[in-house]
């Protein structure tokens, strides 16, 4: 019994995939057309995609060549590789996970930003991969799912953790709020919602005031004031990413 596939899509010629909105056009097709995915990891020319059960090859294939139509990256697409356990399904995610670390590209799984591990680590918004939804399909526990996909014979990566912090410039919000949003820094400014998140990150430090606050998101002071609820859902990740600076690495860093 097939419980998971494992697709590797590589760009033809080494075309550089990974601009912010290359990357990020493709996120979200992938997002919408396999809510089910179990992981996701962008590289520089390349992507790794773990799906529960089968079908999946037509579908991708659909995405592949909307990118090869909007954006002209051409993808090759297999082998396929099956997972007839839950064991190796977990193996597959895990892969994936590392692939940045062993490409050399991060020294820790957590900085980089196209990967569903932040998802599995509510550093993301909107979550695509729930921590419960991927361990009841890799026969684990919630709590265990983080434990287990990150950590290899020779490294284990900390788990993030809301950090106390007594202070946070506009940059370090943008950049945060950025990260969690999976868009760049300068394009925070332009979205209702990344403005919203801004005022009310800053809500909890001593961050610009509300003059300052306006001056820099281009709107008025009593946009801010409207801005500061009612309370963002992603704002939860957001605080995470601000506290480590592992997570407040966004699409912007790694073009």
């Amino acid at each position: 019994m097939r419980l998971a596939e494992h697709w590797i899509a590589t760009t033809r010629g080494g075309e550089r995939l990974l601009s912010p909105q290359r990357a990020g056009w493709l996120w979200d097709r992938l997002r919408h057309g396999f809510p089910q995915a179990l992981s996701l990891v962008l590289m520089p020319d390349h992507l790794h995609l773990v799906v529960a059960g089968t079908g999946a090859l037509e579908r991708l294939r659909r995405v592949l060549a909307g990118c090869a139509a909007q954006h002209g990256v051409r993808f090759d697409i297999g082998p396929e590789d099956l997972a007839n356990t839950r064991e190796i399904a977990g193996r597959m995610i895990r892969y994936g996970i590392f692939n940045p670390v062993r490409a050399g590209l991060v020294d820790d799984p957590w900085a980089w930003p196209w990967s569903t591990l932040r998802d599995l680590g509510g550093a993301a918004h909107p979550v695509w991969t729930a921590a419960p939804s991927v361990g009841a399909a890799i026969g684990l526990r919630s709590r265990s799912v983080l434990a287990m996909l990150t950590s290899t014979a020779d490294f284990r990566a900390a788990s993030p953790q809301r950090t106390a912090i007594a202070a946070a410039s506009l940059e370090a919000l943008q950049a945060a709020v950025g990260a969690a949003l999976r868009v760049t820094a300068r394009e925070v400014a332009s979205l209702p919602a990344g403005r919203r998140l801004v005022v009310q990150a800053s809500e909890a430090f001593a961050a610009p005031g509300t003059d300052r606050l306006a001056s820099a998101l281009g709107c008025s002071e009593r946009t801010i004031q409207r801005d500061r609820a009612p309370r963002h859902a992603a704002l939860d990740a957001v605080l995470l990413c601000l506290g480590d600076e592992r997570l407040r690495r966004g699409p912007d860093s790694v073009g």
